[in-house]
């Protein structure tokens, strides 16, 4: 009976210890998507903004544009590109990073529903035992 009674309270304690780890990661993948979702909008902003500006480039007669204004147009030009660029790999960043907290929240979550039947199993059990010795007096 000691045995039955640690084990109940052992798994009940581990219960409580993960339900606040299962929120905290809860908390964590809701950020992680707030954070995606701003990541995405800068990156679409950028591929925007390098697109307008290859565009603008392209339309421009470049023909009579004295040399140092052409070597300016490129420099603007090579920045958008590498901005929209950056985005982009922290876009993905951003994205993993939701995708494996998303995956820890589910199996956190999964382990947690196994202890809440196990501990409700093991103090149900504990109940008919302590409940049967009195009902034979």
């Amino acid at each position: 009976m000691n045995l039955h009674r640690f084990l109940a309270y052992t798994v009940l304690a581990c219960w409580i210890g993960l339900t606040g780890v299962v929120v905290g990661t809860a908390l964590q993948w809701s950020a992680a998507n707030a954070t995606s979702e701003v990541r995405v909008q800068r990156a679409l902003n950028a591929q925007k903004e390098a697109s307008a500006s290859a565009t603008n480039s392209a339309q421009q007669d470049l023909t009579d544009v004295p040399d140092d204004l052409k070597g300016a147009y490129q420099i603007r030009d090579d920045r958008a590109v590498a901005r929209a660029e950056a985005a982009s790999e922290a876009m993905g960043d951003a994205l993993n990073f939701e995708l494996v907290e998303r995956k820890q929240f589910w199996w956190e979550l999964g382990v947690w529903a196994c202890l809440t039947l196990l501990a409700s199993a093991l103090l149900a059990e504990r109940r008919d035992g302590d409940e049967k010795p009195s009902a034979h007096r």
